[in-house]
């Protein structure tokens, strides 16, 4: 996070979200309750997009698919509520079963 960074208009037009991107290598494991991490993991892009206006999770989905699913075309979606922590290897099955049966 960059103070300052995020603006509420750009060239007189109302923002309606800002976008982070982030690439990382470093992967995360939970021992014992502890957060650790594991250097040398796969990268990972992360996009993070804060909404300038809360409209509740249905408007969310939509704004996903017809905004970022065109830009990057993906083979696989899988959205994910906040506070959500999924199994070890659950977020991989699911992409596995998809992979297998697109």
């Amino acid at each position: 996070y960059q103070e300052g960074i995020a603006k509420q208009q750009v060239n007189g037009k109302d923002v309606t979200a800002h976008i982070y991107e982030y690439t990382t290598q470093i992967g995360m494991r939970i021992k014992n309750d502890v957060v650790q991490l594991v250097p040398k993991q796969q990268p990972v892009q992360m996009l993070f997009c804060l909404k300038e206006k809360n409209q509740k999770k249905i408007n969310s989905h939509r704004w996903f698919f017809q905004a970022f699913g065109r830009v990057l075309d993906p083979n696989v979606c899988v959205l994910i509520d906040a506070g959500t922590r999924p199994g070890g290897n659950s977020i991989y099955h699911l992409w596995k079963a998809f992979d297998l049966e697109p």
